[in-house]
């Protein structure tokens, strides 16, 4: 990724890292006293991010579960391992995807326990009134629900309220194909959110090669907000689809074959279908392509013919929607933002509230991502604005990940609650992590290893204090 920096020799000082880690957190208190002190309502909002919970002091007992807590580091201690077995003798793709899986799996769920035993895994998606899985009984026929989805969409739940009908359907179709019950769709998103780690793999490899990629996969398992949600949200189901479309619109633009651009049409619609947030990988591959052209002007003509044939696929997919059941996909669009507008309070709001809105975004997807990622992250994003001139396609795009993080965090599209509406962010800036890491030749696996530890302490910890059931 850019012009290669001098490489430091096997006994890499990890002191610029700790004293990068400390400003992190300086600058967090900074923050978090700021919002106290000014009464915001990122710091009084009990729906504010879970990540800052914590800041309203609640009182602390001491649960029987806390016990489960053992459970994450026997899975993170396996992991290293594995880890550690790959620099001696790599593993082929066919060994380490699976096992990837098993740990993200692995990960995720022991996380969830700590929260009340196994009934945590299944507690989130029980809320009557709250989550899609409430409202799978409303599906009597496919085509019939689409049909009154729009004009039933109020009496439905929270969430359902403010998504397009995919997750209702997704767990509607578990209860079909293998049983109903709030277990049976809990598992089963659980089971489906661990796969996202292979599209992601498959992504890193292509744009930053086989090395970074392994990495990358590596920081994912111990990741913050991919573990505390990835086994108790429709989030993670919702990343997996995302992950995927932006892997095969990625292929679509570079390879610039029919075949792969109407494959990234159809994984894009399906996304489309779980969460409107699908706009923000359309995004970031176009202004990954914007940088791509701006470097060869002869690139635009293929990103443009991409874009217009995954677009098409997606237009025709929800037009056949419209005329097999009715169902609108733009008049659910604006229903949806009505009704979060309405419940938000956010149709009008002054200047400080929507900067207070818009920062905790962006700290929040921060935080999420681990503060000892967000330090390698910073590390290579700076180093490589240094030099522009000789950005390779990982550099064009992690500045594209950059600038659509900071775009859509102030772009009054989203309230709170970002750290899980933006899991697909975290998997690209992980990416930008991992090459530094890469870079540093002899010390990558000291440096690795600071990573992980350190992220893994910070997802441990936070669900200690949190004891989330998000």
């Amino acid at each position: 990724m850019g012009p290669t920096p001098p490489q430091p020799d096997e006994n890499t000082s990890l002191g610029p890292y700790w004293r990068a880690l400390s400003i992190c957190l300086v600058l967090l208190a900074v923050y978090i006293a700021a919002i106290l002190t000014l009464h915001t309502e990122t710091a009084t909002r009990s729906t504010a991010p879970p990540w800052y919970a914590w800041v309203r002091f609640p009182k602390v007992h001491t649960r029987p579960e806390t016990v489960f807590l053992v459970f994450p580091a026997i899975v993170y201690a396996v992991w290293l391992g594995v880890i550690r077995r790959m620099r001696s003798k790599p593993l082929s793709d066919a060994i380490f995807l699976p096992l990837a899986c098993v740990a993200v799996f692995a990960m995720n769920v022991t996380t969830a326990l700590t929260d009340g035993s196994v009934d945590a895994i299944s507690k989130p998606f029980n809320w009557g009134g709250s989550e899609y899985f409430s409202d799978v009984g409303a599906v009597r026929g496919v085509a019939t629900f689409l049909h009154g989805y729009v004009a039933n969409l109020y009496h439905y739940s929270i969430h359902t309220r403010t998504h397009p009908p995919g997750a209702v359907l997704f767990l509607y179709f578990v209860a079909r194909i293998i049983q109903p019950g709030v277990r049976t769709a809990a598992w089963s998103a659980v089971a489906v959110t661990a796969t996202g780690v292979v599209p992601f793999f498959l992504l890193g490899r292509r744009i930053a090669g086989e090395k970074i990629a392994a990495i990358a996969t590596a920081l994912y398992v111990v990741t913050p907000s991919l573990v505390i949600y990835g086994a108790t949200s429709m989030d993670g189901v919702f990343l997996v689809s995302l992950l995927w479309s932006m892997y095969f619109l990625y292929r679509a633009v570079e390879e610039r074959g029919i075949g792969i651009a109407i494959v990234a049409g159809i994984l894009l619609a399906i996304s489309f279908s779980l969460s409107y947030v699908a706009v923000c990988i359309v995004a970031l591959i176009f202004v990954c392509s914007v940088l791509e052209v701006a470097k060869d002007r002869g690139e635009f003509w293929p990103a443009v013919r991409a874009f217009v044939l995954c677009g098409s696929v997606v237009l025709a997919w929800f037009a056949a929607a419209y005329a097999l059941s009715g169902f609108n996909y733009f008049a659910c669009l604006r229903a949806s933002r009505y009704y979060d507008r309405y419940s938000m309070r956010t149709s009008t709001m002054s200047f400080g509230r929507y900067l207070d809105i818009s920062v905790c975004n962006l700290i929040a997807f921060l935080i999420g991502v681990g503060f000892a990622a967000i330090v390698l992250w910073w590390k290579q994003t700076s180093g490589s604005l240094k030099s522009p001139r000789n950005w390779s396609k990982a550099d064009r795009f992690n500045a594209a990940t950059v600038i659509c993080v900071i775009g859509f965090s102030f772009a009054k599209l989203f309230t709170h609650e970002t750290e899980r509406i933006w899991l697909f962010f975290i998997p690209p800036a992980l990416l930008g992590a991992a090459a530094w890491i890469a870079r540093t030749r002899g010390g990558s696996q000291r440096l690795l290893e600071w990573a992980m530890h350190l992220m893994f302490v910070q997802t441990w910890v936070f669900q200690l204090l949190l004891f989330t059931i998000w």
